[in-house]
């Protein structure tokens, strides 16, 4: 088989799957006579994102989801990353720590939304805070177990040899825990995505969830699916590009 066969056959059969399991069974409904309120049909919702296209709304509410959640995303990673890098290393103080950790990290998001809420109303700060959560504790974990596995010998030669703090960190430890680094980014980055939508369908007047909760108000279905569209897509290309770079790295 052909270098391109083997190239088409993975998005073909992506294909075949949504035409199968979603295209398939929505023109069926459809055809039965469900009203569109319900379900729309598919010329209609393929009707309303060319409109929201043309009138730059979809730009304008993808652009302000984007920004909130690299936003936030990055506060996670310049943040969990490091922690979880000092806690691998030092056992005493991952001790002190991990009882916090442990028990915050099952206080799910969306907990926190009625604080808040009330802490910083319907500011950018609070969906900044609720995305940094969801990522922060995937990320730290991960990171911590990650240290915990590097082979203590490689260090203790490293410092034989006299290298120092920074040349250790980025010649030996760095390069031992990316792999697990970045599937653990993957993973953080999708549960920073459904935070962030989750904020915005509580206190927000902009974003791929205000446009969800803003069109059902209205019963305008078609524009609720077309956003649930753009959500599936970006998360999707997201998911793609950290895989790409998880075969970057996996040796």
């Amino acid at each position: 088989m052909s270098n391109l066969a083997q190239g088409l056959r993975a998005p073909l059969l992506a294909l075949a799957g949504i035409l199968l399991l979603i295209v398939l069974p929505w023109w069926l409904a459809v055809s039965g006579g469900i009203r569109p309120v319900i379900l729309p049909s598919l010329s209609a919702v393929y009707n309303s994102m060319i409109e929201m296209i043309a009138d730059g709304t979809l730009a304008r509410h993808t652009w302000t989801s984007l920004v909130r959640v690299n936003v936030g995303f990055a506060l996670a990673i310049v943040t969990a990353i490091p922690l979880g890098i000092l806690l691998g290393s030092m056992p005493r103080l991952n001790r002190a720590f991990e009882p916090m950790i442990e028990s915050f990290r099952f206080v799910i998001p969306f907990s926190w939304i009625p604080l808040v809420v009330l802490w910083f109303g319907t500011s950018e700060a609070g969906k900044y805070f609720l995305i940094w959560y969801a990522g922060f504790f995937i990320l730290v974990l991960p990171t911590i177990e990650a240290v915990k596995t590097v082979d203590p010998d490689y260090v203790k030669a490293a410092r034989t040899l006299g290298a120092g703090r920074g040349v250790i960190f980025f010649k030996v430890l760095l390069p031992a825990i990316l792999l697990e680094l970045v599937t653990a980014l993957r993973v953080a980055f999708a549960m920073c995505w459904i935070a962030l939508l989750s904020a915005e369908l509580v206190a927000s007047r902009g974003g791929l969830g205000y446009l969800i909760l803003d069109a059902r108000e209205v019963l305008e279905t078609d524009v609720v699916i077309v956003g649930m569209i753009v959500i599936g897509v970006i998360g999707a290309l997201y998911n793609w590009v950290f895989r790409l770079i998880e075969r970057r790295f996996h040796f």
